[in-house]
């Protein structure tokens, strides 16, 4: 694989997912009003399970250059990435490819007013391959429009992967 970012964009069927993406799927289908979203007020982060909360991150949709700006951003993207990102712009994640790939990623889930599902690779700086899931949902200010995207990500482990110095601990990607 090489160091550039893919990303597949993939059916969204809620009857597939399992655990932390049937959790968080449910919990945004039951508090979509009339327009097929939810609105930020009627998300409670306390209300989520511990195992979503480090996997999470929720953006906020501004209208200047920044595009996506990153409200909560949970602590093991922290340990993966070696960076809180929290109150940072989308635009400023330093991975090869993921920052483009995110804002379009979020622009889809924008667009589409709808969940979206996406299978994203990269070799991380570390040498490890990363392969993971991103489901984003799309989440209103209040009104129509969307002032949010919450997005989960499920890593996939990849038996092909080398993980340099693994007996060192947690190699930062």
């Amino acid at each position: 694989m090489s160091d550039a970012f893919s990303a597949e964009e993939l059916l969204v069927d809620p009857s597939t997912f399992t655990g932390d993406f049937a959790w968080l799927h449910g919990y945004w289908a039951a508090r979509a009003g009339a327009n097929g979203m939810p609105a930020w007020a009627d998300i409670r982060l306390v209300e989520f399970p511990a195992t979503i909360l480090p996997w999470l991150v929720v953006m906020d949709v501004v209208a200047d250059h920044r595009s996506f700006v990153f409200r909560y951003w949970g602590t093991e993207r922290t340990n993966l990435q070696g960076v809180d990102m929290t109150g940072k712009s989308v635009k400023e994640l330093k991975i090869p490819g993921l920052a483009s790939a995110m804002l379009h990623q979020n622009e889809r889930a924008v667009a589409a007013r709808a969940p979206i599902l996406y299978l994203n690779r990269f070799t991380a700086p570390s040498g490890r391959t990363v392969q993971y899931e991103a489901l984003r949902l799309p989440v209103t200010d209040g009104g129509e429009r969307v002032g949010k995207v919450l997005a989960l990500s499920r890593y996939i482990e990849d038996k092909e992967a080398t993980f340099p110095d693994d007996d060192e601990g947690p190699q930062p990607v």
